[in-house]
């Protein structure tokens, strides 16, 4: 990752254990695939009724259809159902754009199309082989509708959520910590036993030897076969004396004997990057995700306690308990399981 590739190198020698590194949240991408595969299973499930028989697989021309002026182009038609060109873009708006230009040429498309076809087919024999019927499958598809529905329902209030440019200073102003990027250093160091020793090593460096080849002959620390590179690192990830020097110096100079726990450094830093921090135009953008996510979250909260008001909301408190009961017992099985009582909620 450009010049981080170094911190890898941030050994135990020098690495202050009690730190925990943070790693940047990544968007996660299976997340969009899976909400596509979502759609288009809730998509090909549909609300046809499984009556008639499939149709051949082809395009079909909306004129001379009651429905075409309606629906659009339809595309492929199994049964009593049909793919319309609506459906198609539909369906389309929900593949991550990198996806997207895959479904563009008329190749993909028929790719695409294919695939719903034979869907659709296979889910018109399951209906009419009674799949639908059975108590597993309409357990997984009450699922689907209630977690369709629901998303529906916060897509709506997401929609109503508004952050006003005030709510974006303010909260820059009081989260201005979050924008700062932290002063960093490159460093290479040797690391002894010896205090004594580090000081011979020192008047060797003095004297015009060169630091990289020391670090390999001499250093104890692993990063000794790199000539001594700890890469780029940054406040709070060493141990705090060597941070303290390492810091504290220019780039290109070499410090004198430092004494950590690990033992005695000799510390070389190559180069500096001094702290950032963010103006509010560059932070705007990340504010307002960050208050819509907070704002959108305190609607749903506040939409949940109106329906415990509403109607009967039952948590089964026993059933809970009887698990914990159950891991820390041994050799008890589910016959042992006392019957729950079920708990009124609010």
């Amino acid at each position: 990752m450009g010049d981080d590739t170094g911190s890898a190198l941030v050994v135990s020698c020098v690495h202050d254990n009690r730190v925990t590194d943070g790693y940047g949240k990544k968007e996660d991408l299976l997340k969009k695939i899976a909400g596509l595969l979502f759609l288009v299973f809730v998509f090909l499930y549909g609300c046809g009724n499984g009556s008639g028989n499939p149709a051949p697989e082809g395009t079909l021309s909306a004129a001379g259809n009651e429905e075409g002026s309606a629906t659009g182009e339809i595309i492929a038609q199994v049964g009593d159902e049909r793919i319309t060109q609506a459906d198609i873009d539909q369906i389309l708006t929900q593949i991550p754009a990198q996806y997207r230009a895959r479904y563009a040429t008329a190749e993909g498309r028929r790719e695409l199309v294919d695939a719903l076809v034979s869907m659709k087919m296979l889910a018109w024999e399951a209906r009419r082989r009674g799949v639908d019927k059975r108590p597993d499958v309409r357990l997984k598809l009450d699922y689907l509708t209630e977690q369709t529905l629901a998303r529906e329902l916060e897509e709506e209030l997401r929609g109503t959520v508004k952050v006003e440019e005030a709510d974006i200073e303010r909260y820059y102003r009081e989260h201005q910590d979050t924008y700062v990027t932290p002063g960093r250093v490159k460093a290479r160091h040797i690391l002894v036993d010896s205090e004594e020793e580090a000081g011979t090593i020192l008047k060797k460096l003095q004297q015009g030897a060169d630091f990289a080849g020391l670090a390999k002959e001499k250093s104890k620390c692993p990063s000794a076969e790199k000539g001594g590179d700890l890469g780029w690192f940054e406040p709070g990830k060493m141990d705090p004396a060597f941070e303290k020097a390492a810091f504290a110096l220019k780039k290109g100079e070499t410090s004198g004997v430092v004494k950590s726990s690990f033992g005695y450094h000799i510390i070389k830093v190559e180069n500096t990057k001094p702290a950032k921090t963010k103006t509010l135009d560059q932070a705007r953008k990340s504010i307002e995700r960050t208050m819509s996510r907070e704002l959108l979250e305190q609607q749903v909260a506040r939409l949940r306690e109106t329906i415990r008001g509403e109607i009967p909301v039952v948590v089964n408190e026993a059933y809970f308990t009887t698990l914990e009961k159950e891991k820390g017992s041994s050799g008890t099985g589910s016959q042992d399981r006392p019957k729950a009582e079920n708990t009124q909620g609010d």
